[in-house]
C-alpha cells in the first residue's frame, strides 16, 4: 500500500488528528455532553415517572375494577333479594286477597241461604194462609155448611200439612 509508505506524512497526520480529536472531544465534554447528557437523564426521569404513574393507575384501575365488580355483585345480590322479597309479598297479598274472596263468598252464599229461608217461610206462610182459606172454602161449599173455628183449624192443618209433605216430595 502506497500510503504506508511515506511515514513522515502519515505520523504528522496521525499527531494532528489526534490533537484535533483531543480537542474536539474536550470542547463536547466541556460545552456539549452536559446539556446531552442532562436532557437524557431528564428524559429517562421522565419515562421513569411515566412507568410508575402508569404502574399506579394500573392498581388503581385493578383497585377500581374489583370494586366495582364487587359493588355490582352486591346489587346483583340486592336485586334478586329485592325480586324475592316483591313476589312473597305478591303472593300474601294473592293469598290474603284468596282469603278475603272467599270469606265474603261464604258470607254472600250465608246471606243467600237466609234469605231463600225467610223467603220459603213467608211463601209456605202463604201457602198455608191460602190453602187453609182454600180448603174451608171448599169444605163448606162441599158441605154446605158451616164449620165451627175448631173444625176448620183442624181440616186447615190437615191439609196444611199435606200439602206441605207434597211440595217437600217434589223438592227432593
Amino acid at each position: 500500500m502506497p500510503q504506508f509508505e511515506q511515514v513522515e506524512v502519515f505520523s504528522s497526520l496521525i499527531f494532528w488528528s489526534l490533537l484535533s480529536f483531543g480537542i474536539l472531544f474536550f470542547l463536547l465534554k466541556r460545552y456539549a455532553f452536559p446539556p446531552i447528557l442532562e436532557a437524557l437523564e431528564s428524559r429517562e426521569k421522565k419515562i421513569r415517572g411515566d412507568i410508575d404513574g402508569a404502574e399506579k393507575l394500573r392498581e388503581e384501575a385493578r383497585v377500581l375494577k374489583e370494586n366495582l365488580e364487587q359493588e355490582l355483585k352486591s346489587a346483583h345480590d340486592k336485586a334478586k333479594t329485592i325480586v324475592q322479597m316483591a313476589n312473597s309479598e305478591s303472593k300474601k297479598i294473592q293469598e290474603k286477597t284468596l282469603e278475603e274472596t272467599q270469606a265474603k263468598v261464604r258470607q254472600m252464599q250465608n246471606d243467600v241461604e237466609r234469605e231463600m229461608e225467610t223467603s220459603r217461610n213467608k211463601l209456605l206462610g202463604e201457602i198455608r194462609s191460602y190453602t187453609a182459606a182454600l180448603t174451608i172454602a171448599s169444605t163448606e161449599k162441599f158441605l154446605k155448611k158451616a164449620l165451627d173455628d175448631k173444625e176448620k183449624k183442624r181440616l186447615a192443618e190437615e191439609s196444611i200439612e199435606e200439602v206441605i209433605k207434597e211440595m217437600q216430595q217434589r223438592t227432593n
